[in-house]
Formats: structure tokens, C-alpha cells, sequence
């Protein structure tokens, strides 16, 4: 999943700044890549409508996601609950309104036992202190499996984590603030597990093609607004290889 299409991604698309600036948001628009592997066909349609060469990206599936099934079988003590996913978004220098998250979380589960699974990267401490404050017989862990936590729910809520594929995958009443119907033309394809063997062999491919054909038809290196006013004559079809 990439960062939302905010501020800084219009900012790293027109000025000269680099790439980064944006995030994940501005994930594929390089062009500096013989072959970008993706999740789905949404996906295929998402980076390419930024502006990455439609023709050099190849839906694999993605790794983790692409099997969800089989976290049906699990030992998670808990079914019936409404996970919360919660997010790194004050660790990493963003903002976020938690306890006002926590207490629409509350409407969303609508009387269900509430689970939190807290981001890797937060703070412990101050976020169990904070969602025991607004709910105080909520179960708040800090590790474990979130997959199997899904797996046994019956509502699952993030903001802007990619663990809401697995609850789509899986059938789940999901909420993010992401719009859904795009989260669901996005979800990765379920292929029984199959996505690293199709990302080798789109490798051993590519270990086919001759590098110095390769190497002539890389788009030349652009900097700043310029790099991003020529993105379109850069992507052109035909100018790379197929």
C-alpha cells in the first residue's frame, strides 16, 4: 500500500524536489526499472494512471497477501471481536487526532468486544493508557499475529494500514480512510501463495534480455520540474522494452 496522494506528493510532481519528498506515494514514478512487480490489476492501473510505463509492470501478487486464507486456521483465542489497526503516525511526525479515532472506533464496533493491535512502532504505553481511558475492558496487544487476529473478527478498522486487504480478502466488514471501493479493485490477488515463484521468473527473464539493449532504451535522467514535465514524452509507449 502506498501513502495518500497528499501535499507533498504534488510538491515532489512539480517542483524540484526529489522523489522521497512524497513518500510511498510517489512509488514507480522513476521509470529506472526493466520490470515493476505488483499486486493486481489495480495496481497495474494505479502506477500507470501517475505515470509509470503500463508495459513494463507484470501483476504478480505480492508475498503475505496473497494466500489469506490460511490464517482461518489459527489458535487466537478471541472470534467475533472488532479489530482496531492502529498507526505509527505520531512516530514518524505526522499528525493524528487518536483519542477522536478511538471514540469512532467505539460507533464502528457497535457493542462488540473491541481488540486493538498496536503499530510495531508506537509507544506502548501512552497508547494502551490512552484507549483503556475511552475503553476500558478493550484488549490492547502490543505483538502477536494481527493476521489471525482478522482472521477471527468480525469488523476490522484502520486508517491507512495494509492489513485491510487481508479483511477484504477474507470477507470482512472493513472500515479505512481510504475509499473502499478502491481498496477492493486493489486488493491483491489471491493465487495460493504463488506470488514469489512469479516474481523469480519474471527475474529470470529479465536475465534473458540482452543489458546493453536494456541499458539504451533506460529513459534519460531528468532533474526537478523538468524531470517531471517530460515524465509523459519519457513513458512514452515503445520507449522501453517489452
Amino acid at each position: 500500500m502506498t501513502d495518500p496522494e497528499n501535499i507533498t506528493y504534488y510538491l515532489a510532481r512539480h517542483l524540484p524536489l526529489p522523489r522521497w519528498f512524497g513518500s510511498t506515494s510517489t512509488n514507480g514514478l522513476s521509470g529506472w526499472y526493466d520490470r515493476f512487480c505488483v499486486a493486481s490489476e489495480g495496481y497495474k492501473d494505479k502506477f500507470a494512471s501517475k505515470g509509470a510505463p503500463r508495459h513494463k509492470l507484470v501483476v504478480t501478487g505480492i508475498p503475505n497477501f496473497d494466500d489469506v486464507a490460511r490464517w482461518n486456521d489459527n489458535d487466537f483465542p478471541h472470534r467475533g471481536h472488532a479489530l482496531v489497526a492502529t498507526s505509527d503516525a505520531r512516530e514518524t511526525m505526522k499528525i493524528e487526532f487518536r483519542k477522536k479515532f478511538i471514540r469512532d472506533c467505539v460507533k464502528l464496533a457497535r457493542g462488540k468486544k473491541m481488540i486493538f493491535k498496536l503499530h510495531p512502532n508506537e509507544r506502548v504505553e501512552r497508547a494502551t493508557r490512552e484507549i483503556k481511558e475511552i475503553v476500558p475492558d478493550a484488549i490492547v496487544y502490543a505483538d502477536g499475529n494481527i493476521n489471525e487476529m482478522i482472521a477471527n473478527c468480525d469488523i476490522l478498522i484502520t486508517k491507512y494500514s495494509s492489513v485491510v486487504y487481508v479483511g477484504i480478502a477474507l470477507g470482512k466488514e472493513v472500515h479505512s480512510y481510504f475509499d473502499l471501493e478502491e481498496l477492493k479493485r486493489l486488493t491483491p490477488v489471491q493465487n495460493g501463495g504463488k506470488s514469489a515463484e512469479n516474481i523469480a521468473k519474471v527475474g529470470r527473464e529479465l536475465l534473458e534480455i540482452d543489458v546493453e539493449e536494456l541499458n539504451r532504451l533506460k529513459p534519460k535522467r531528468y532533474s526537478g520540474s523538468a524531470r517531471n514535465a517530460n515524465r509523459a514524452s519519457v513513458y512514452r509507449e515503445g520507449a522501453f522494452p517489452e
